[in-house]
């Protein structure tokens, strides 16, 4: 498979990941946004997960340009004694235009990271050492687990309608 193709898949998958990410953030309600009955609020959930899919896209932690919009702490989950960060608190919370925001400028600057830095190199991340396509691969993992967690989340609450599944793609399109 020729590389230009890899490229233009892996900008699908992320386009489709991100789409569903942005859906399920427009579809939970005011009152779950920021509810306090997980360790973690819905809105921080989803901006650990955006946050963390524009470190990846960056060519290391050192060149990482947070989001405007930043709260101190908010891409931590923490959770996890033994992390470094489990003791991180959040104080104030993104509303969901910010977070909104956030995502529509991590779709816009996908390309643009995507030509910076050859699939072949190493991920630039040394707790990742591995490819910058395998990154990819596990970044776009990272955004579908967390999507789905915020689905499960809400679900839980009986909110439903959300979409079954986004693709870039029309029948017959696939590389």
């Amino acid at each position: 498979m020729e590389y230009s193709s890899v490229v233009k898949i892996l900008l699908s998958q992320f386009r489709a990941a991100l789409g569903m990410l942005r859906d399920v953030t427009e579809k939970v309600p005011d009152t779950e946004w920021n509810s306090n009955e997980y360790n973690n609020p819905n809105w921080q959930l989803i901006y650990h997960t955006i946050w963390s899919a524009k470190l990846y896209l960056s060519a290391s932690y050192e060149t990482f340009v947070p989001f405007a919009g930043a709260i101190e702490g908010a891409e931590s989950l923490g959770g996890d004694k033994d992390w470094e960060n489990s003791e991180v608190e959040v104080i104030g919370l993104n509303s969901k235009q910010e977070v909104l925001e956030f995502i529509q400028e991590v779709e816009q600057n996908l390309e643009s990271s995507f030509q910076l830095l050859p699939l072949e190199a190493n991920s630039g991340f040394e707790w990742y050492p591995y490819s910058r396509l395998e990154l990819h691969l596990n970044t776009i993992r990272h955004i579908q687990h967390h999507t789905a967690q915020v689905i499960e989340r809400l679900k839980e609450k009986g909110i439903t309608g959300f979409p079954w599944w986004v693709d870039q793609n029309e029948p017959g399109e696939w590389v």
